[in-house]
């Protein structure tokens, strides 16, 4: 769904015209896109019309808090895009590399906050760690080492229960701050093959003030879950397999 929004490219399109770009029949076209508009991450300028909204998930305007990488990012820009307006808070995307054992920050949206940036400003090593840091230091890297482990293997008890909810919450590194984070099993936009059973390829984190009124898992944890459902379910490209003779059963 996002694939055919970005060929169709800026501005306002019929929902005929989104339709033949994709595989879909109307009602599940509409259907989809109404999950796009309330993950806000495209809207309704006026009626039969669907329009993406604008992205500026990258490049950050907080220096040092990205780090480089060649990930392709295809429609995730849009995912902490679409959370950051909702929720007016700052988004980051985590990935981990496998050699070292560290989750690291690839894409970030609502980095522009005045206060955020203040406090950044006088912590560079906060910068450092929200970048970069071992696996098992804070929620990003919790959510995902929770996932990474197989099934069979025991976990200790703080990961069970970040697995059963597919939730963590921990202190972030800026002090003051706390970090919610959800796995990400696919970017959106990524190709599946039918068939796999997909991994934890990320995680996707609200980066808050820590004296939240309420609980913050509760103010977030569904909307997070929703959002990366949505986003994934409405940009899937298949890759199919090569078809093989049938052998009769």
């Amino acid at each position: 769904m996002l694939h055919a929004l970005l060929q169709l490219g800026p501005g306002p399109h019929k929902a005929g015209d989104i339709t033949v770009r994709t595989t879909m029949d109307e009602d599940e076209v509409r259907r989809r896109l109404l999950q796009l508009f309330n993950a806000k991450v495209c809207y309704r300028p006026r009626f039969g019309y669907w329009e993406l909204r604008p992205t500026t998930a990258t490049p950050t305007n907080t220096p040092g808090l990205v780090h480089p990488s060649t990930t392709p990012l295809l429609d995730a820009g849009l995912l902490l895009e679409g959370l950051h307006s909702r929720t007016g808070q700052t988004v980051l995307l985590h990935t981990y590399a496998p050699v070292t054992g560290e989750r690291l920050c690839i894409a970030a949206a609502g980095t522009q906050d005045v206060r955020l940036r203040r406090e950044l400003a006088h912590i560079p090593r906060a910068v450092d760690r929200l970048r970069r840091a071992p696996l098992d230091s804070d929620a990003p890297g919790l959510v995902m080492l929770a996932n990474l482990a197989g099934h069979d293997l025991p976990l200790r008890e703080d990961l069970r229960q970040i697995r059963a909810s597919q939730l963590a919450l921990t202190k972030a590194p800026l002090p003051g701050w706390i970090l919610v984070s959800t796995p990400l099993r696919r970017l959106p936009g990524a190709p599946v093959m039918p068939g796999a059973e997909p991994r934890v390829v990320a995680a996707v984190s609200i980066l808050a003030p820590e004296h939240l009124h309420g609980d913050p898992l509760v103010a977030y944890g569904r909307l997070m879950r929703n959002a990366v459902h949505a986003a994934i379910e409405s940009s899937v490209a298949v890759t199919h397999h090569q078809l093989a003779p049938v052998q009769a059963a």
